[in-house]
């Protein structure tokens, strides 16, 4: 592997040699180029391959690439443009090819080479990737519709573009993507490629349909039938409202909508929304008059989902109910109490319903706690939905985080010892955010009342603990110095579960010290290594470097052999590179 790096290595001499030579580069950022382009190759020529090493190496060469133009524009040099820039995107088309010839089904790599031979204007080559795509992932709907949609915008072939439609469809019936693709092809204005002969031997269930729409109209039958998706027939019909002269066609999409998706919240909430727009549909067992006005047209939307919410009684009726009344409430030049009564009304239902989701219910606590500040029933009532909300959704931590904050900030803080076990054993480890906020109060009150909530939060649960450590041992040098710290760090290490943030936060201590004790950070890296250098290569190379800048340099080595020995086997291979990089930087004196 080494050979066949160097060797392309020295393949890129004659570029960086004529980049220094004209001035684009001194020598150092050359030399510094030159590192950073092996690095690279030796990440991509391991024997396990990585795709976040070809991205990042295609990135360098692009910046690379950027960075060369802007030298040139700022210093108005112009040699050897050929062969510079050239060789850069001849190597990143090689990248391209072995990115995809690697990792042939992850389609990101795909569009990303289709877009890069557009932005070289090699627009020969992207027909032949496009084609190659297809044959490794003809599996995939996607693919099919990147394809067809080249060629609808980029090639202008709308006839193209339908053959691959064909094509796709005939392998993947049910794809969404590509019905939607078709429908687009087929609805869109001064179509001139409409098959007529083949439209006039298909029935028309509706002889109301006019004669330029039934292309439109067999492929919203075709959909209809085949794909028993309501997101999707709400799509084709908002797709339909975009264009004129299409009433009829929408008439028929929502009458069969609401009759085969009655059940649907989503129908219900696109119905009612069509109100608000004042599109005036048809008649669902609710009054219906002529609106005209914003505040008819806001009732009348309201009344579809009072009828929704009864005849569908779940949590998602309910948030796409309350959700719309948010939007409606985003504006309040016009109508603002009669739009704040709706919303506080719709989320009072849904709470008395028990339907009421998280988020609701948190913007619910925001809008009472904007009103207690003016009235003494306000108050009563944000605390009661606070203490509600966390009974009807006790594993929400925003719940609990807002009725505690609450608790903390009106100094009630015995009720707040009274619900931390309950919350506590309800939240279990996710419980931790709401520990982390019960110390940082107690710090501002007093340093007893902070190590007692300290130790109590270390004793709770392990995976609490985990996440209090690294602050305990940060506050005890604040307080009491390193030594306490120190002494704490040896206690909890061997109690589980280990926690390498728990490590790397004594080693960041230990770095702040005004000296450096090499046998406690000896002492941190030993047991770091012990409980995690199996799967973590990069504890061993900070170890390495630790002792290059400020131990023995004769460690280095012992702790190399050990890494070696200690590693995952799959592993082994990049450590072994990582510390020869680690080396340059630290030659031996």
């Amino acid at each position: 592997m080494a050979e066949f790096v160097e060797k392309r290595c020295q393949d890129m001499i004659p570029q960086l040699e004529q980049m220094k030579r004209i001035k684009l580069f001194d020598k150092n950022e050359i030399r510094n180029i030159s590192k950073k382009l092996k690095e690279h190759e030796y990440k991509i020529q391991r024997q396990t391959k990585c795709k976040e090493d070809y991205l990042r190496y295609i990135q360098y060469e692009m910046d690379l690439l950027k960075l060369i133009k802007q030298r040139r524009d700022k210093y108005g040099i112009n040699q050897n443009k050929s062969d510079i820039e050239f060789a850069i995107t001849a190597k990143m088309n090689k990248l391209y090819e072995d990115a995809i010839c690697n990792f042939q089904d992850d389609i990101r790599f795909w569009i990303a080479y289709v877009k890069f031979c557009k932005h070289i204007h090699s627009y020969s080559n992207i027909s032949k990737i496009l084609n190659k795509m297809l044959q490794v992932n003809r599996d995939k709907p996607k693919c099919w519709h990147i394809v067809a949609h080249w060629e609808l915008e980029e090639n202008k072939n709308k006839q193209s573009a339908r053959q691959y439609l064909l094509r796709g469809l005939e392998i993947h019936p049910d794809s969404q993507l590509l019905l939607e693709l078709e429908n687009r092809l087929t609805v869109a204005p001064n179509n001139s490629e409409n098959n007529e002969s083949k439209e006039d031997n298909l029935a028309m269930e509706n002889d109301e349909i006019p004669f330029s729409l039934r292309t439109a109209y067999i492929v919203y039958q075709q959909a209809f039938e085949c794909i028993k998706n309501v997101k999707f027939i709400i799509e084709l019909l908002n797709i339909a409202k975009e264009y004129n002269d299409t009433e009829k066609l929408q008439k028929k999409i929502i009458s069969d909508m609401i009759r085969e998706y009655t059940l649907e919240p989503l129908m219900w909430d696109t119905m009612a929304r069509r109100e608000l727009q004042g599109l005036n549909d048809i008649p669902m067992e609710i009054e219906n008059s002529e609106q005209t006005s914003l505040r008819d047209r806001i009732t009348s939307c309201t009344k579809v989902y009072q009828t929704a919410v009864k005849k569908i009684k779940n949590e998602e009726m309910w948030s796409l109910y309350i959700e719309c009344l948010l939007e409606i409430n985003h504006d309040l030049q016009s109508l603002r109490n009669f739009k704040r009564k709706l919303l506080k009304t719709a989320l009072m239902q849904a709470h008395q319903a028990k339907k009421l989701n998280e988020k609701y219910y948190l913007h619910w606590i925001d809008m009472l706690n904007v009103d207690k500040e003016r009235d003494e029933n306000a108050r009563k009532k944000f605390f009661e939905v606070l203490c509600e909300a966390t009974d009807i959704i006790p594993n929400s931590v925003n719940l609990w985080h807002a009725r505690i904050s609450h608790l903390l900030q009106s100094g009630q803080e015995k009720e707040v010892d009274a619900i931390f076990p309950k919350m506590t054993q309800i939240l279990e480890e996710q419980a931790l955010p709401l520990w982390k906020m019960r110390i940082l109060h107690s710090q501002i009150r007093s340093s007893k009342e902070a190590e007692e909530n300290f130790r109590a939060a270390l004793e709770v649960h392990p995976l609490i603990a985990n996440g209090i450590r690294p602050i305990w041992l940060e506050w005890l040098v604040l307080t009491k110095g390193i030594r306490a710290a120190r002494e704490e760090y040896k206690k909890l290490v061997l109690q589980p579960p280990n926690s390498l943030e728990f490590h790397m936060k004594m080693i960041a201590l230990e770095y702040l010290q005004p000296e450096i004790s090499l046998k406690h950070m000896r002492y941190v890296y030993d047991v770091m290594t012990h409980q995690f250098g199996a799967e973590n290569m990069s504890i061993w190379i900070d170890y390495c470097s630790f002792e290059m800048k400020h131990g023995d340099p004769k460690k280095p080595g012992e702790i190399y052999k050990r890494a070696i020995n200690v590693l995952n086997r799959n592993l082994i291979e990049t450590f072994m590179e990582d510390y020869g990089i680690l080396l340059t930087k630290f030659p031996a004196k």
